[in-house]
């Protein structure tokens, strides 16, 4: 049993097991971090740091000792090299079957199943208890009809062994409110919204969680920092 404070004061009690982010700030924002088996989303227009925010909550988790499969349908491979930079050595992590990276190319509405099958059969295979699917826009895109698009994650939601967690990545496209195709964010039982804003002519991330299942969150605002060894969070102050 996780006993936490919820955010209007009073001590509450939550039969739901937690997995840590390992973001800075990131576990408080959450009241105690991922719930376990639940669909975390985040979701945010290009340059937000979707990617960079899943791939550090699934490197830090594999080395701390859980086995994580990232999909990916975007960065590929070249996300090694891209995380480089924060100093994460995800070639290591891959070489002792800590952590496999799956390159996928974008699918069609036919192949889409085929392809939720194969990622279920990898879990299962690796006993990954953390997926990444970066993005699930891209593997919802060429599937037209939002109902069968729904019964697509529906499918993985039901045939992924139990215990896993799923991080998913959506895209907010320029000039429009929506998260992906619109079935992204009616599936999650968590969301993270990442937003660009301008203070004193920088380009910056806010944050916001608009919703977590069963749980209390912070209601804030926050800021999404980039450093030069991952991301954090912080309290966004009042302008």
């Amino acid at each position: 049993m996780n006993i936490y404070y919820d955010y209007g004061g009073s001590v509450s009690t939550r039969f739901l097991e937690r997995i840590p982010t390992y973001v800075q700030g990131l576990d408080e924002v959450l009241n105690g971090g991922i719930i376990k088996e639940s669909i975390l989303l985040i979701a945010g227009g290009s340059g937000t740091g979707k990617t960079v925010l899943a791939s550090q909550i699934a490197y830090f988790n594999a080395l701390h000792g859980k086995n994580v499969i990232y999909v990916s349908f975007d960065e590929g491979l070249k996300l090694k090299d891209y995380l480089k930079g924060f100093g994460w050595n995800l070639d290591k992590l891959i070489e002792e079957r800590k952590f496999k990276l799956l390159d996928l190319v974008a699918p069609t509405e036919t192949l889409a199943k085929d392809i939720i099958t194969f990622i279920a059969h990898e879990i299962r295979e690796f006993n990954a208890k953390l997926l990444v699917l970066d993005s699930l826009t891209t593997l919802l895109l060429n599937t037209p009809e939002l109902a069968k698009a729904r019964s697509l994650v529906d499918v993985l939601r039901k045939i992924k062994p139990p215990g896993v967690t799923v991080i998913a990545t959506a895209n907010v496209f320029y000039g429009t409110r929506r998260i992906g195709t619109g079935v992204e964010e009616v599936i999650a039982d968590t969301i993270i919204l990442l937003k660009r804003f301008i203070h004193k002519g920088e380009l910056r991330t806010k944050m916001y969680v608009l919703k977590m299942r069963g749980s209390a969150h912070s209601r804030r605002a926050h800021e999404l920092v980039f450093t030069n060894i991952g991301v954090k969070v912080i309290p966004l102050m009042p302008a």
